[in-house]
């Protein structure tokens, strides 16, 4: 289990969502913490309802926790200093780094495209879905065989985007992709 706080940008936190796999996140993580502005994101119209629902049942279990960042805080000031200087960030990524900057712990997110620089940039530690994933197979939480499903799964629910380009399934991305974004992600 992580014991540090962890910020999850919404392409992650709603692969789980939309596969109805937020098990293996409650028993990996004893919280995670979601910006409003990533609340907002899965809460909005067009949003499928059972990832609005299962996001809010994770609310009023107290696992998911969302942090709004008050206007002139350091944490708001360093969203706007970071929408400014990586002006192809989205929101949800800058409010998920601001509050990783100001707070520690580790960002959740799969748009390596907007957060990549950043994070090479200020070596911070971040995790993707399918690194969950391998954590979730390292820790005895789903076989291989299971977590094959899952992929398959995230992927048939619109996830394909969110998971490794020209990787076709979890035991693809464990056996060649894993080791090296343990060094990358800076969780070795």
């Amino acid at each position: 289990m992580f014991e540090t706080d962890v910020f999850y940008d919404s392409d992650c936190l709603s692969c789980f969502l939309a596969v109805r796999e937020c098990g293996i996140l409650q028993k990996l993580f004893s919280k995670i913490i979601v910006p409003g502005v990533v609340a907002h994101e899965i809460l909005k119209k067009g949003t499928p309802q059972h990832i609005k629902d299962n996001f809010n049942d994770l609310v009023k279990l107290d696992f998911v926790e969302v942090r709004g960042m008050e206007v002139g805080s350091s944490e708001h000031e360093l969203f706007n200093d970071i929408k400014r200087d990586y002006e192809f960030m989205g929101d949800g990524e800058a409010a998920v780094i601001a509050l990783n900057q100001e707070n520690g712990g580790v960002i959740a997110s799969n748009n390596l495209r907007d957060v990549k620089d950043y994070v090479e940039d200020y070596d911070l530690n971040l995790i993707t879905t399918a690194f969950i994933l391998a954590i979730a197979y390292e820790n005895h939480l789903k076989t291989k065989e299971e977590l094959d499903k899952i992929w398959k799964d995230m992927i048939n629910n619109g996830r394909k985007r969110s998971l490794p380009r020209n990787v076709n399934s979890f035991t693809q991305y464990y056996d060649e992709l894993y080791l090296d974004d343990m060094l990358f992600m800076g969780l070795n």
